[in-house]
This record gives structure tokens, C-alpha cells and sequence, in this order.
């Protein structure tokens, strides 16, 4: 018996020296985590932090311009409402081009005379608003009116060359002001831009246009 338990503690020896030395061996082959020069990588704490500066700056927003308006007054109104929704707006003031009429007339001849024999005759095919100028760039030429509409100016202008005179039609521009309203919508938010517009100046044709966001 007493045989028995010294093979035992033996047994017991010998099985717990080969763990210790199995374990050494296995710490020393373990795979390096980190490769040499490589950083670790590393648990970002800041997440909420980085999503609100994406969103603040922009990056989920379209951005529009409405306009254009024919006064400040009108574009800072708007511009009001935008704010007072939430919404990031400015105002952007462009001089343009205003069309104020077509010109429908018979260009310059030599003398009165003429010009007044020409306009005689279309009178009797009951053309109205028939005018010599005397003056200026288009003296001794024949004016057969100013139309709003360019369709109109073209209709006329042909008839004049039905009767078989040069009627030519011209656009009358004169430099005005404009006002675009800028603004930033975040996606979802659909701002009832274009009703507000209405309501406050009807008067004005406006549009809303995409714009690259800044």
C-alpha cells in the first residue's frame, strides 16, 4: 500500500510539471496581435460627437435658391419664414437683365416721304398703332407697336410682311435687381418654400432651383 501511494504522488509530479512546461510553450508561439509599425486599432468613444458634426455641416441636407424677386422687401419676407422653420437662409442680390417689351416696326428708309407713303398703306388694311419716328437710332422707320408677348410680336411682324413690307421685331431690355433666397433643408423636412412665396408676392415668377451645398 504504501508502494502504491508513492506511485501515485509521482504520477501527480510528473502530470503537473508537463502542464507547466506545455503552457510555457504555448505563451511562447502565441500569435502577435499587433504587426511592427502598424498603430492598433482603437475603440472610437466619440461617435455621437462626429454624426452631429456630419448632419451640422450639411452633408444630409439639399440646398435651393427660390427666387428670382423684384424687391428686397419681398425676398427678406420670405427669407423670415425660412429662419423662423429652422432652416439655415440667406440673401443673394444679381443684377439682370429686365425684357420690357418686343418692338414690332419697319426699318429706317431714306426720307419722311417714303415713310409716310408706307404708312399710309398699311393703315387701310386696318393695322393700328402706326407711328414714324423722327428721331434717333430709328428715324424714318415705321413703329406698328409694342407687345408684351413674344408669340404676339412674331403674329404681327408676319402679317406686316404679308402686305409686303420688312417687318422685324426687336426685344427692349432695360438692367434691373433681382433677390434669391438661399437655403439649406435637411433631408425630410420639406419646407413649404414655394406657398410662402406665393403669399407673400404673387407678383413676382419665381422657381426653386438646386444648388450645390457649401
Amino acid at each position: 500500500m504504501y508502494q502504491l501511494l508513492i506511485a501515485l504522488l509521482f504520477l501527480n509530479v510528473s502530470i503537473l510539471t508537463w502542464n507547466v512546461v506545455l503552457s510555457s510553450d504555448v505563451r511562447e508561439f502565441r500569435p502577435v496581435l499587433v504587426e511592427p509599425n502598424i498603430p492598433p486599432l482603437e475603440l472610437r468613444q466619440d461617435v455621437d460627437e462626429v454624426v452631429y458634426s456630419s448632419t451640422s455641416a450639411g452633408i444630409q441636407s439639399s440646398c435651393y435658391s427660390i427666387g428670382p424677386y423684384n424687391s428686397e422687401k419681398a425676398a427678406q419676407l420670405v427669407a423670415d419664414k425660412v429662419r423662423a422653420f429652422g432652416l439655415a437662409v440667406s440673401i443673394r442680390k444679381m443684377r439682370s437683365m429686365e425684357t420690357l417689351n418686343f418692338f414690332v416696326y419697319i426699318p429706317p428708309v431714306a426720307a419722311y416721304a417714303e415713310a409716310e407713303k408706307i404708312a399710309q398703306d398699311i393703315v387701310k388694311n386696318d393695322v393700328r398703332d402706326v407711328q414714324i419716328l423722327t428721331q434717333g437710332p430709328y428715324q424714318n422707320a415705321i413703329s406698328l407697336g409694342f407687345f408684351n408677348n413674344l408669340n404676339k410680336a412674331k403674329r404681327h411682324a408676319e402679317y406686316i410682311r404679308y402686305l409686303g413690307y420688312d417687318a422685324q421685331y426687336t426685344e427692349q431690355q432695360a438692367p434691373r435687381e433681382v433677390f434669391w433666397v438661399d437655403y439649406d433643408e435637411p433631408f425630410g423636412n420639406d419646407a413649404p418654400v414655394q406657398a410662402w412665396s406665393a403669399a407673400v408676392d404673387a407678383t413676382s415668377e419665381v422657381q426653386r432651383i438646386p444648388r450645390a451645398c457649401r
